[in-house]
């Protein structure tokens, strides 16, 4: 078993810090929505691609663990080329040790990139 932390709202008065375990090898994005926690910023929460890395919404900051995760493939660190280095798709990032996350990082208009 890991642990999976998540950081919600970070920053402001709604922040909540919450604990999951999980099984090695977890996808981010379905563990976060299993459990209730929203990775999807505006509209996007009900337009998303479902996990299918088609619409590069669903992304997280992975605060510490980032070894635990899956390397990036070309085409997410191609949707993600104007983010932080420690920015992932959820869909497609994979948990195999303990790591934190936090949802909704800041992102800029230019950072959108489909």
């Amino acid at each position: 078993k890991i642990m999976v932390t998540v950081i919600q709202n970070k920053g402001s008065k709604e922040e909540e810090i919450r604990y999951i375990e999980a099984k090695a090898g977890c996808n981010v994005r379905q563990l976060l929505t299993d459990n209730g926690i929203n990775v999807y910023q505006s509209v996007t929460r009900w337009t998303n691609c479902k996990g299918k890395q088609l619409c590069g919404t669903c992304i997280v900051n992975v605060v510490d663990g980032a070894g635990s995760t899956n390397r990036k493939s070309l085409d997410e660190a191609s949707t993600l080329r104007e983010n932080p280095e420690s920015y992932r798709l959820s869909c497609v990032s994979f948990a195999y040790g303990d790591i934190t996350v936090e949802t909704f990082p800041p992102i800029k208009a230019a950072q959108w990139t489909r």
